[in-house]
């Protein structure tokens, strides 16, 4: 009972009231289209090389699985696709020692262990693993051949960090077993008698939700001369109006600009360590100058105006964002995106030194100031 208390620990996801049928005549090898953006080619699918499980299928809709397999602006322009490879797993004797253990300790026991690997690829043959989901999908499969339809069945998952969590199945099917799981490495799929795994039937809220793909907006309108040199961000401006700007500061001629060259170290580093402290999980850095009339540039103004900036094209599309702001004194400030497009981020600042704009999975940043 200790280790079951643990783990429900480990899953952070409410328990939710309602399952989600998936009956074997019903599967399908393709999570089911859907044709929301410019993307329409979303091209995402199971392979399933498992001479054991009949059938396997992602259940959750296909641009959101693009979205939260972290697929950046650039690789959704590119048209990358996202693939689920099932195969029966060869793992070794130690980590088929941890899940008898497992599984004993729940009174289950191990009736089979299958490798699933997530991956990005093109139909060029390029391919790359997807460490962890930002949110769990759903995917479900029928049950090996033989197993007793009358017990219980549950998935042992390995986390990226090398943890497990049990998973419930999550429909009512007795053929099938259901689980909404954002790592996708090991899973043993473990048996017990009836009701031994109904503390583990935990739904993820957002598995099956539809998330659109937006556009990617290039160009912005600025009320001032703005423009990006910046590596992977396309624009920069300000919607403040002129003459506030002007008078911010201090001239009549004003321009705004994101350098080519990134912030030294000593700027850089408080930077990246204040994003980290965030939650932030990528962060990309920029020089952002603001230039008077005698082009000399402008490090603090007398009153705050609104700087948007396009997300930098390699970050993912589904994400929060944020940027962190170097101070006159040296510290550094992180401010929540202020705007509501999905490709862009907006913040209100005096400062006009160092940058660095952050993601991280969708809510990351919602305590933000």
């Amino acid at each position: 009972m200790k280790l079951k208390k643990v783990m429900a620990v480990v899953m952070t996801v409410v328990m939710s009231l309602c399952v989600f049928a998936a009956p074997a005549s019903k599967l399908q090898t393709k999570a089911a289209p859907d044709w929301s953006t410019n993307w329409n080619d979303v091209r995402v699918y199971t392979a399933n090389f498992s001479k054991s499980i009949p059938a396997i299928n992602i259940q959750t809709p296909q641009t959101t699985v693009k979205m939260y397999a972290g697929l950046s602006w650039e690789r959704l322009e590119a048209d990358i696709g996202v693939r689920l490879n099932v195969s029966d797993s060869q793992c070794g004797p130690q980590a088929m020692s941890t899940f008898n253990s497992v599984a004993s300790s729940l009174g289950a026991s191990v009736v089979k262990v299958l490798d699933m690997d997530m991956e990005l690829y093109t139909e060029e043959g390029w391919t790359e693993d997807i460490v962890g989901m930002t949110s769990p999908i759903r995917v479900g499969m029928t049950l090996p051949r033989g197993c007793d339809l009358s017990k219980d069945y549950a998935v042992i998952s390995v986390r990226q960090d090398g943890g497990l969590d049990i998973l419930g199945d999550l429909d009512p099917e007795p053929t099938t077993l259901t689980v909404d799981s954002g790592n996708f490495d090991t899973f043993a799929i473990i048996a017990a008698p009836a009701g031994t795994f109904n503390a583990y039937r935990i739904a993820s809220p957002h598995a099956l939700d539809q998330v659109w793909i937006s556009t990617y907006v290039k160009d912005l309108v600025s009320t001032v001369s703005a423009d990006s040199k910046g590596y992977q961000m396309y624009d920069i401006a300000t919607v403040t109006d002129a003459g506030t700007v002007r008078s911010a500061v201090g001239d009549q001629i004003v321009s705004l600009e994101v350098a080519a060259a990134e912030p030294g170290p000593y700027s850089m580093g408080p930077l990246r360590y204040e994003a980290w402290k965030a939650g932030a999980r990528g962060v990309s850095c920029y020089e952002i100058e603001l230039k008077n009339g005698k082009k000399q540039r402008v490090s603090q103004t007398n009153q705050k105006i609104l700087v948007t900036m396009t997300v930098p094209f390699n970050f993912p599309a589904y994400a929060d964002y944020a940027v962190a702001v170097l101070n006159a004194d040296g510290t550094v400030s992180v401010l929540k995106d202020m705007d509501i497009n999905d490709s862009t981020v907006t913040i209100a600042t005096d400062q006009f030194r160092s940058y660095a704009i952050m993601w991280a999975p969708k809510g990351a940043f919602a305590l933000l100031p």
